[in-house]
């Protein structure tokens, strides 16, 4: 009988060392990519870190630009509970760090250099107190006009060059019957087109004035109010037929023809893609229009999170896997995005994407390179919410003047809401 427990409580020890074992090679991620295009790019982590036998658990959060997935993060941090990975963007991810919550990924980035080899916007957004706190992996392109050819040419309409002309082909499709943009009535969307106005009218130093640093004189501008004149126009035309569908099921309706146009980030170059099998021939990509050429970014980010079963020994060498070329290679080929490393080639990317990295560089060189206001680039998460939700407002609200949003973003600018 002795022996018999003896064996039995064996038999638990082993049993729990390997329930233990099994769970320290699970690494739980929790991201907002839920699209078609964005789950083909999830597929290359889930491989790369199989490949290293760590078992990917997706928790993909659909909604919202990430808006439902940052709060869930939230939550589950609060409550003791990180996921392992995150996925992050810009301001949050020096905010998660300072709260203590993010390992130090210093030596993945010693090996693989990414003082050498990250672009240097990349160091800054990626570093809390001098080391690096999350992995670089995307980098997309915001002020992207996605136009099917095929519409404009059947109504013999030409390639708008200006926010006027476009806004005149908008009208004209209307007339004849065609829904002229793809977008979904939702906060982040509707936002981003703002500020492709706002940068295409005003340009890059105006833009980092008036919505990075609220600058009371350059908001109440008349540059201002005439990119929310731009903005009601849109709306007024666009308004009638809108849902609150999601991003990509606009692109859908773009790819098969029931619309027009669509403005807005790279990812659509990864959903259309993923739909057609390549790059479809009746699908151009062009920058919105604008006064003085810029690139509007911005980045995905992997974070690992301080949890008893992963220790930063392992947090480190799940970085080192999610930066290492090929993984990177493969992961942005299928995002539409590009890697924000100097070492990755782009042989075999679709045509857009070749297009946004000589952008990006004559920008970088230009000093014209500039955060999304929307997606979590530039602002804290409070000045971003309450400006989204001031211009969100604005453009579903005929009866709201442009004074209205003014005052609002000068008031959030004057009261400190980015403490």
């Amino acid at each position: 009988m002795r022996y018999a427990l003896i064996a039995l409580l064996v038999g638990c020890l082993l049993t729990t060392y390997a329930d233990t074992t099994l769970a320290s090679q699970d690494v739980h991620f929790l991201h907002w990519w839920t699209s078609q295009g964005e789950v083909k790019s999830a597929e290359v982590v889930n491989d790369a870190l199989s490949e290293a036998d760590l078992n990917v658990i997706n928790v993909p959060v659909q909604g919202g630009g990430g808006k439902t997935a940052k709060s869930i993060l939230q939550a589950r941090a609060i409550a003791g509970n990180p996921p392992d990975m995150a996925q992050l963007e810009g301001p949050a991810i020096k905010s998660w760090a300072a709260l203590g919550f993010l390992h130090n990924l210093d030596d993945a980035a010693k090996q693989q250099n990414w003082d050498e080899k990250l672009f240097s916007l990349a160091r800054g957004i990626h570093q809390h107190n001098g080391n690096y706190v999350a992995v670089p992996v995307t980098l997309h392109r915001l002020n992207w006009m996605w136009v099917n050819m095929d519409i404009l040419n059947r109504h013999k309409l030409k390639m708008p060059e200006s926010w006027e002309q476009l806004i005149d082909v908008f009208s004209q499709l209307k007339q004849k019957g065609v829904s002229p943009l793809a977008i979904g009535n939702e906060p982040w969307q509707i936002v981003q087109l703002f500020e492709n106005i706002a940068f295409g009218i005003g340009g890059p130093h105006y833009y980092r004035k008036a919505f990075i640093e609220l600058d009371p004189d350059i908001l109440a501008s008349s540059t201002t109010h005439e990119a929310l004149r731009k903005f009601r126009q849109i709306s007024t035309i666009v308004l009638p037929d809108l849902s609150k569908q999601r991003w990509e099921e606009a692109t859908k309706d773009l790819l098969e023809g029931r619309r027009a146009f669509q403005i807005t980030g790279d990812w659509v170059a990864g959903e259309l893609m993923a739909m057609n099998g390549e790059f479809p021939d009746n699908i151009l990509c062009s920058p919105t229009p604008f006064q003085q050429s810029g690139f509007i970014y911005n980045m995905d980010s992997f974070a690992l999170f301080k949890k008893p079963l992963l220790t930063n020994e392992q947090a480190n060498r799940i970085a080192k896997i999610v930066s290492e070329p090929d993984f990177l290679y493969e992961f942005n080929r299928r995002k539409g995005s590009i890697p924000a490393y100097e070492n990755v080639s782009l042989k075999g990317f679709n045509p857009c994407a070749l297009k946004a990295k000589l952008d990006f560089k004559q920008a970088e060189e230009l000093g014209t390179l500039v955060p999304s206001i929307i997606d979590s680039m530039a602002v804290s998460p409070v000045i971003e919410k309450a400006a989204s939700s001031e211009l969100y407002r604005f453009f579903n609200d005929p009866t709201m003047q442009p004074d209205d949003v003014i005052v609002h973003m000068q008031n959030m600018g004057s009261s400190n809401l980015n403490l």
